[in-house]
């Protein structure tokens, strides 16, 4: 399970501010403590001011790498910042969040992802809007993965994403979303899984509870990665217990050797 630290993004309004500051120091601060509390990958988001993303993604990408060794999630809706990002990349592989099932957005990135031998993010969108039940998931899911894999790209460097809704509009929509990655998976062997884990809990209440249950929820339906806040120590906690109670820690050392660490909780 891949843990994708998601603090580093622009439309949070303290690092929004920071990046708009150039405050060196709270991004750097960001970065480093990700990595020290469990993060595997960071993800660099600078969408908060989108006449200046290129800008602020070629900042954040050169000071974010300055401080951390981790590879980059590279998250833009804009091309050209995602284009800027990759000219900058020197932490390994990258992973491009996203491409959706609509051609200009196909015709924009699957190009790059091929150019600089990236992973990729499938987002379940496509002409008609966003997928929202499993049938539809698995429609755009069949069109677009059949795409990416058609320029060459291995299916083990596709990570889909399904589209997490908030079990506050629809007390099926966690349930939806473990169904969608048993299926995505079973459908393609060798593919892999993300999402933007805090969009359950949108609108409730200790929402940290909610995420808490549901990481476990869709690691169980093979749930291979997602964006999280790493500095919550109990999610870090049940990640890496869960991890080893589904066979995917030798011998439980990562779980034994971050509780002497005592990075668990």
């Amino acid at each position: 399970m891949i843990i994708i630290g998601e603090r580093i993004n622009a439309t949070r309004k303290h690092v929004g501010m920071a990046v708009s500051n150039r405050d060196e120091k709270y991004i750097i601060k960001e970065a480093t403590e990700q990595e020290q509390f469990g993060a595997h990958m960071i993800d660099v988001n600078a969408g908060k001011t989108p006449e200046k993303e290129v800008e602020d993604m070629k900042w954040l990408m050169d000071l974010v790498q300055k401080h951390t060794k981790l590879p980059i999630c590279i998250d833009s809706a804009n091309a050209k910042a995602i284009s800027a990002a990759l000219a900058l990349n020197r932490n390994g592989r990258p992973l491009l969040n996203s491409v959706t099932d609509e051609q200009p957005r196909i015709e924009a990135i699957l190009p790059l992802v091929k150019q600089y031998d990236t992973m990729v993010v499938a987002l379940l969108i496509d002409e008609k809007g966003v997928a929202d039940t499993v049938v539809r998931r698995m429609e755009i899911a069949d069109s677009l993965v059949n795409k990416i894999l058609k320029t060459g790209v291995k299916v083990e460097d596709i990570y889909v994403d399904p589209c997490i809704f908030p079990l506050s509009t629809n007390g099926i929509n966690g349930l939806d979303a473990a169904e969608s990655i048993m299926k995505i998976k079973a459908k393609f062997p060798g593919i892999k899984t993300t999402c933007g884990l805090s969009n359950i809990s949108f609108g409730l209440p200790l929402r940290s509870l909610v995420n808490q249950a549901f990481v476990v929820m869709l690691m169980t339906a093979g749930l291979d990665s997602a964006l999280i806040d790493p500095l919550d120590k109990k999610m870090v906690s049940l990640v890496c217990a869960t991890k080893a109670l589904l066979n995917k820690d030798d011998y439980c050392m990562e779980y034994i050797t971050a509780a002497r660490e005592e990075k668990l909780s």
